[in-house]
């Protein structure tokens, strides 16, 4: 069978162009990260929210470059953090020097990793400040820190990208109530700039929950840990039962109880990480009754 030279020619174009796409798209697929492959990280999904699951806070970083390289997630974005710590100490000299040399030549995988793993604190403090030079982090709103000498405000010039900021809002549960920060109406001049910040809004005289700018929701588990006669502790289910299902009136805000807040926290987030760092908990056992606690109360037990 003899076959025009045009035909041939035609044939043999479109078998290479469809080769090609098939190399492109391979390429394609062994970049991406898959986050969930990556040692000490587990990726779960659940209805209200992706989850990924870790031990020690800096860890968070890996994570977010990787959705950054993935561009699964536009950045910097906001976390609102719960968090026992405020973990807002500035990285030493040399990480900030390694971090400039990222800022001007975008790091590997490989490299970024050996970065957060060996050249932040083990002490688990300073990746905010880190991922704010990184342009990782744009401002940070902390929950229930109660080992913490910050303000209400806390600003960090970085070396490159600007102003960020942290603000130190206290239990959420106070936050919410009768004059608390997320409920005091007549305290414009005092909390205004937050409201905007996290995305707080007064429409004719309620609150509503609307941030304009992307963000992450990030539970580090000591946040639901107290200390009793020198020992750390998960705080009692009952306990918190009864501090995140208490209800307000509705009358300045769009939530009944801070743990309705919370859910739709995570259901507009972009991602929610859970740290673990069972050291700060009280070890494994208690860790693991706040773990619970969280996936029962937030996420219907749908963490598996």
């Amino acid at each position: 069978m003899n076959f025009e030279p045009k035909f041939v020619e035609s044939l043999t174009l479109t078998v290479l162009f469809r080769i090609a796409i098939s190399k492109n798209n391979t390429l394609k697929m062994i970049d991406k990260i898959h986050i969930g492959q990556r040692a000490n990280i587990n990726v779960k999904h659940t209805p209200n929210s992706e989850v990924i699951i870790y031990e020690d806070h800096r860890t968070i970083l890996n994570v977010l470059f990787a959705k950054k390289l993935n561009k699964e997630i536009e950045f910097p974005v906001n976390i609102i953090l719960f968090d026992n710590h405020d973990d807002f100490c500035k990285p030493n000299e040399s990480a900030l020097a390694i971090i400039n040399r990222f800022n001007e030549n975008e790091p590997s995988i490989r490299d970024f990793w050996i970065f957060t793993e060996f050249d932040l604190r083990v002490l688990d403090d300073d990746w905010i400040k880190a991922g704010m030079e990184l342009d990782l982090i744009k401002n940070v709103f902390l929950f229930n820190a109660t080992e913490t000498s910050l303000g209400f405000l806390s600003r960090y010039e970085t070396t490159k990208f600007g102003t960020k900021k942290l603000y130190n809002l206290g239990y959420i549960w106070d936050a919410i109530s009768n004059k608390g920060c997320l409920n005091d109406i007549i305290k414009d001049d005092e909390f205004g700039e937050f409201w905007e910040d996290f995305g707080w809004v007064n429409e004719n005289g309620e609150f509503y929950f609307d941030p304009s700018s992307k963000f992450i929701v990030d539970f580090d588990l000591d946040c639901f840990s107290t200390e009793i006669l020198d020992k750390r502790l998960a705080i009692p289910d009952e306990i918190l039962d009864e501090k995140l299902t208490s209800s307000y009136p509705r009358d300045s805000h769009s939530f009944y109880s801070s743990q309705e807040l919370i859910k739709e926290m995570i259901e507009k987030s972009e991602i929610t990480t859970i740290c673990f760092e069972n050291q700060f908990c009280g070890g494994f056992t208690e860790v693991f009754k706040i773990f619970n606690y969280i996936n029962k109360t937030f996420f219907e037990n749908k963490i598996k």
